[in-house]
């Protein structure tokens, strides 16, 4: 995977920060609190820059560094310096993000000292809100769950706590041994994610798993499902630690569950699901697929555990799968929605679990109750629902499309290679799946 070289500014006025929330709809770290910046292009110059301060540091970085604070913050950081209100300009920390991220950043923070604070105008289409916060502030903004932040900022924050007047805090990056465990992060407090390696859908690797449970209480494992009997081993290497309740099944793929029976035996956990999620891996897989493990079902208002003094409870989100249950706790502040969604592409809507009617329904529903947090079992949690109404327009346009070329007496391959095009071909048949739902929703409302 690509690296991308990326700055951000962090300016400090007396024991303050500037932070910024990114707007929900952009592609990377949608609703994520960051700090201004952005990627380091071809087009920065490598030749050092000639502002004071500046000069001392790396050319590329600062020349990307100021161009992205005039950007997003309309700031001419070398005016700053010459008139004094930028008084110092240090290198603070670099963190490459780990392989299992969906856009790999190595991310060059540089500190940046002002006498006083300048009126930054935001640029609202990257910025959905910028202020000033101490530090913990913002950590404590994260614990309670109402903030998204990758591991690296808080670092950054937990040290500029501990050490106001700190800089070259050095290389923040996590280190994970994918050889023997399985990573773990949080990117949204109390919500643990374990990108686990899986026989998931291409071009997707893997699954995440989650550990979910108020701190010191037994966890509840959701959707675990190593690709093979080493990848269960680093698994239950990285469990070691935890105290589990049970395993949750949000549905029944077998992405989402394989090995589960071996990892519910050796934890001496029971297996929860839907009613229709077992009837379906029992079909598929044997009745004594289960056979040596306690399965118990959930049905929508069940509460399954807590999350910050709240009830989690079992949602109902069919359309991708009948069975597929979600978790959402009282405040809505997240919403687990397993395979509905992902952060990159569209799921498969496939008979005869899959209905195209139902998925739209449900997406609808969803964007009803508005979660502050959409958490998908392929990629990242994204703030707001602003995937799930693009991921509604988005099949509104590909139904129009095929309903146009059905009229037009287009055969079903016909329909695939005309609004397919580049797709690579060992994607066909999922592509396929999903013509077939959206002819079986138009005939059904008489549309075709």
């Amino acid at each position: 995977m690509k690296i991308i070289d990326s700055v951000a500014g962090v300016f400090c006025h007396q024991g303050c920060v500037f932070a910024v929330r990114r707007q929900s709809y952009l592609y990377a770290f949608p609703g994520y609190e960051s700090f201004p910046g952005g990627k380091i292009d071809r087009e920065d110059s490598n030749r050092q820059h000639s502002s004071p301060f500046l000069c001392d540091l790396e050319g590329r970085s600062m020349h990307a560094l100021v161009r992205e604070i005039r950007e997003e913050l309309s700031y001419d950081l070398p005016a700053g310096i010459s008139s004094g209100q930028v008084t110092a300009v240090k290198y603070l920390a670099t963190a490459l993000a780990p392989a299992t991220a969906p856009i790999r950043f190595r991310l060059h923070f540089f500190r940046i000292d002002l006498q006083a604070r300048p009126q930054f105008d935001v640029d609202t289409g990257e910025i959905a809100a910028g202020s000033w916060k101490r530090p913990e502030e913002l950590l404590d903004s994260f614990s309670r769950g109402d903030a998204l932040m990758v591991p690296p900022l808080r670092w950054v924050l937990e040290r500029l706590q501990r050490n106001p007047d700190g800089y070259n805090f050095g290389d923040l990056s996590p280190q994970p041994d994918e050889n023997s465990y399985v990573p773990r992060f949080e990117l949204l407090s109390g919500l643990t994610m374990l990108p686990v390696p899986s026989n998931t859908f291409p071009p997707e690797k893997r699954t995440n798993a989650f550990l979910l449970g108020d701190e010191g209480a037994p966890k509840l494992l959701v959707d675990p499902s190593p690709e093979s009997p080493q990848v269960l081993e680093r698994l239950l290497r990285t469990l070691k630690g935890d105290t589990l309740k049970a395993i949750f099944l949000t549905h029944h793929h077998h992405d989402h569950h394989e090995y589960a029976p071996d990892l519910a035996k050796h934890l001496d956990v029971p297996i929860w699901m839907s009613t229709d999620t077992l009837s379906r891996i029992q079909q598929k897989q044997g009745n004594d697929y289960f056979s040596e493990v306690c399965v118990e079902t959930r049905q929508a208002g069940d509460c399954v555990t807590t999350w910050k003094g709240e009830e989690v409870r079992v949602h109902s989100v069919p359309g991708h799968d009948a069975g597929q249950l979600a978790l959402v706790p009282e405040s809505l502040r997240w919403f687990l929605v397993g395979d509905l969604i992902q952060s990159v592409g569209t799921v498969v809507i496939a008979s005869p679990e899959g209905d195209m009617a139902t998925y739209y329904r449900t997406l609808k529903e969803i964007i009803a109750l508005d979660p502050a947090v959409i958490v998908p079992s392929h990629g990242m949690p994204m703030r707001s629902t602003f995937k799930i109404q693009s991921t509604l327009q988005h099949r509104y346009q590909r139904e129009s499309a095929i309903q146009s070329l059905h009229t037009s007496g287009k055969t079903e391959i016909e329909i695939l290679n005309t609004i397919y095009q580049g797709l690579e071909k060992r994607l066909f048949p999922f592509a396929m799946e999903n013509i077939k739902s959206h002819l079986v929703k138009l005939r059904q409302e008489g549309r075709i």
